[in-house]
């Protein structure tokens, strides 16, 4: 019955090694004091490293969440722009972090191109819903802007309504 214990109580056997098992196992290893030393070492490098990593985060980080204004798009060989797209006074000595976005077309639009800029910069939509880095760094006070562009084509009719949108903002401050 080398390596388990034997309860007293139910006198059913535990796999569970003995303490004695455990450090007569342990002994055997040369320099047990400097392997437990490195293991502690290892033990606080480790939580130094995950600290390191989660430290970013604890950055006083806000989110704001705007609602993109009513739009209605028409056929055109030019873009069409938004109103622009501001965040509060209390953001704007602020840094994006992260940018998502959401709206809806009343009818399909296939040929429709959306762009989602920030001053000068433009980033193209793949879809009416979606999120990303591309904008981290860059200021707050800067406000943002939707580009729509419904070229004339077979499937080009009509007007289209943009609505139910919001534009979300992950900034620190």
């Amino acid at each position: 019955m080398t390596g388990g214990v034997r309860s007293m109580r139910t006198g059913t056997l535990s796999t569970m090694p003995r303490a004695s098992s455990l450090l007569r196992a342990f002994s055997l290893v040369p320099n047990v004091r400097s392997k437990a030393t490195c293991m502690l070492g290892g033990a606080i490098a480790t939580v130094v490293m995950v600290m390191g990593t989660i430290a970013p985060a604890w950055a006083a980080q806000a989110t704001w969440v705007g609602q993109l204004p009513r739009q209605t798009i028409v056929v055109s060989e030019r873009p069409l722009e938004s109103a622009p797209i501001t965040l509060p006074p209390s953001a704007e000595q602020g840094e994006i972090a992260n940018v998502r976005w959401v709206f809806e077309t009343d009818t399909p639009a296939p040929t429709l191109k959306t762009w989602l800029c920030h001053g000068q910069l433009c980033l193209p939509l793949a879809r009416s819903r979606g999120e990303t880095q591309r904008f981290s760094g860059r200021a707050t006070s800067i406000p943002f802007r939707l580009r729509f562009l419904w070229p004339p084509g077979k499937h080009a009719n009509g007007n289209r309504v943009i609505s139910g949108g919001q534009l979300i903002v992950d900034y620190r401050q």
